[in-house]
């Protein structure tokens, strides 16, 4: 009985393997009349041609957020409590500047750390050889 299984596998495994058999036909051989005469439909892969869109609004096409610190309070642990409005929001602007990010952890009620190392990612990210002067310090 464990032959029939065993040969009933190999067979299988003949079948599938022959499906991926290279096609041995002439290559200069003549197409049979069935095929000569039943030329394949000619599909097109694009579609029906339709009107181009619209570009997307200014509003899609930037759909960051604008960083918005002038609502910010200094809170414990803030980078707005540990250098100031002033100093928070240069950081916060280069980091915003910098980032890759959709919604980038920019904001002045974060850590300078935080920033610091959005900052550095977005330094770090893709061609740096035109990035400005504040990321060579990072």
């Amino acid at each position: 009985m464990r032959i029939m299984g065993w040969i009933s596998t190999m067979a299988a495994v003949c079948a599938l393997a022959a499906c991926d058999a290279p096609d041995t036909a002439k290559p200069d051989a003549e197409p049979s009349a069935t095929q000569a005469s039943d030329p394949a439909p000619v599909i097109d892969p694009v579609g029906p041609s339709e009107p181009e869109s619209a570009p997307p609004s200014d509003e899609y096409a930037n759909s960051r957020p604008a960083l918005d610190n002038s609502t910010a309070e200094p809170t414990e642990g803030s980078c707005l409590a540990e250098l100031g409005r002033e100093k928070a929001e240069t950081l916060s602007e280069q980091c915003y500047k910098m980032s890759p990010a959709t919604r980038p952890a920019c904001n002045i009620q974060n850590s300078c750390d935080t920033i610091r190392a959005e900052l550095k990612r977005g330094c770090n990210f893709g061609d740096t050889s035109d990035n400005p002067d504040y990321c060579d310090g990072l």
